[in-house]
């Protein structure tokens, strides 16, 4: 089964004397736990935060969490409501506009293939249609298919440390950015030190990128 849709093998290199940012969307580009906090408000449901994961995490009025295939179902269902409409994170559309004048910007988002229009859509409505591709699973596999397609100096940005070292372990050389803008979110996590910058806003990100960059002009 591909890991990937579109499969990568439909990845045509935008600008090949540019590097490339792989960027993920949940979190990231859209404010995923903005509207999924709403989405579970109506359903009477609530998030406890005591850890990074969905699963254990979201409670019923009575304090029971719902199992692991009531919060896939939950999952697919706020996908369906909610996606087209997803808030962005602050700074998201202006920082990557700028990046993309010296980055080939790739999106690469874990969402459920069905909701794969629903996403670009989204993307596009919010000035940001760059090559958009949904992951299932680890991100390492698609960011090392990627950096063989580009051949030249590749970085990844995600809110996951899991996603981030599984892209390190597949393809050390990968420069990795782990990007948690919700406070409540990263006070969740511990093991911050296995990427190469730790990052809290767009700002940050598009200083690194942008440092980085005159480094190799």
């Amino acid at each position: 089964m591909e890991k990937t849709y579109p499969s990568l093998e439909k990845l045509e290199i935008q600008d090949n004397n540019k590097p490339t940012l792989i960027c993920d969307a949940d979190e990231v580009i859209f404010n995923f736990m903005h509207d999924f906090l709403i989405f579970l408000k109506k359903k009477e449901l609530f998030f406890n935060w005591k850890s990074y994961a969905l699963t254990g995490n979201i409670l019923q009025h009575n304090n029971k969490p719902l199992n692991s295939n009531e919060v896939k179902n939950l999952i697919i269902k706020f996908f369906e409501s909610c996606t087209l409409n997803m808030k962005l994170i602050n700074g998201a559309e202006s920082s990557l506009k700028k990046i993309s004048k010296y980055f080939n910007i790739i999106i690469l988002s874990n969402i459920p293939f069905q909701f794969y229009y629903i996403r670009k859509n989204a993307l596009i409505n919010n000035n940001l249609n760059f090559p958009f591709f949904a992951n299932t699973g680890e991100k390492g596999t698609a960011c090392s298919t990627m950096l063989n397609i580009f051949k030249k100096k590749v970085w990844f940005i995600d809110d996951s440390p899991i996603q981030i070292e599984s892209v390190k372990k597949k393809e050390p050389i990968i420069k990795t950015i782990l990007f948690i803008d919700n406070k409540k979110l990263a006070k969740l996590v511990n093991n911050k030190n296995n990427c190469d910058f730790y990052s809290t806003n767009w700002s940050f990100n598009k200083k690194i990128l942008l440092n980085d960059m005159k480094k190799y002009e």
